[in-house]
């Protein structure tokens, strides 16, 4: 991977954070090997960030990108920005061996089109936000007020599937809660949906905060990977975003009333003593 930034034009870090983990939902859900022709783009309502994968080969040709390329350089991104703290408009281009296989570019609908950030000599200008491609707040319904300690959250998506949470402990830096997110987010990709998850443990690149899920909680109903990255985006994008609360949390994940997993956030020894600021 080749990473070039640009930093004349920043970006908001809490959208490139909301943006990156959304985007790394979605393609969780595809195969690991599975290939993305063409393109693949996230832009969240009301954000100016965009974040698009561009691959300029025909279907037919060799060494296509695929999923795993999406997550390894989305993930390396994102650590790459918090680590340097360079928030701003970025191109990765990928390969293998010396092809070409496709770029990702991270920028913003303030600044001029991404088509130069096209692979090879195809370029690609800057698409229309996708339609439907974004899982709404709207969609997931709470029997709680907002900046209560505990709730249930139901996916109207899938309604048999229901989320018990407990805020508790203390609070996580939310750099540090996105990028752990970010992390189990990665780290589940490289299962399938259908694969059943019995633990996953994860810890912030930056070593602040932990997520530990354990399935198998009730025999004969089983807890997948496609479960375990719902619960995440449920957890980031509605309890942890929705109520602007960044600490210790844990979840119980419900099949028709039938506990079959949990969740648990918490922040480690390396981020006791750090300031928790806002992500702007």
């Amino acid at each position: 991977m080749d990473f070039a930034f640009d930093a004349k034009r920043p970006l908001p870090p809490f959208q490139v954070y909301s943006t990156a983990i959304e985007l790394m939902y979605e393609i969780a859900q595809r195969g690991w090997d599975d290939p993305v022709h063409v393109m693949a783009a996230k832009q969240i309502e009301g954000y100016d960030v965009i974040m698009l994968f561009l691959n300029p080969q025909s279907p037919d040709e060799p060494d296509q990108l695929q999923i795993k390329h999406c997550v390894a350089s989305l993930y390396r991104a994102i650590v790459t920005m918090t680590e340097g703290v360079l928030f701003c408009q970025l191109r990765c281009h990928m390969a293998i061996g010396d092809r070409s296989i496709g770029a990702l570019s991270i920028g913003s609908m303030k600044y001029p089109s991404l088509e130069d950030a096209a692979v090879g000599n195809v370029t690609t200008a800057l698409p229309t936000p996708l339609a439907g491609n974004r899982t709404s707040l709207t969609e997931f319904s709470s029997d709680t007020d907002l900046g209560a300690d505990s709730g249930t959250i139901r996916d109207i998506e899938f309604p048999h599937f229901t989320i018990k949470y407990h805020f508790y402990g203390k609070s996580i830096n939310p750099k540090e809660v996105s990028m752990v997110v970010l992390e189990a987010l990665a780290t589940a990709a490289q299962f399938a949906r259908s694969e059943e998850c019995k633990e996953l443990q994860v810890i912030s690149p930056t070593g602040g905060a932990m997520i530990i899920i354990e399935g198998g909680l009730k025999p004969g109903l089983r807890f997948l990977y496609g479960w375990a990255t719902r619960s995440l985006l449920i957890l980031y994008q509605w309890i942890i975003v929705g109520q602007k609360r960044w600490g210790d949390i844990w979840l119980e994940m419900h099949y028709d009333n039938m506990k079959f997993g949990e969740l648990r956030m918490l922040r480690t020894m390396a981020e006791i003593g750090n300031r928790t600021d806002a992500v702007e």
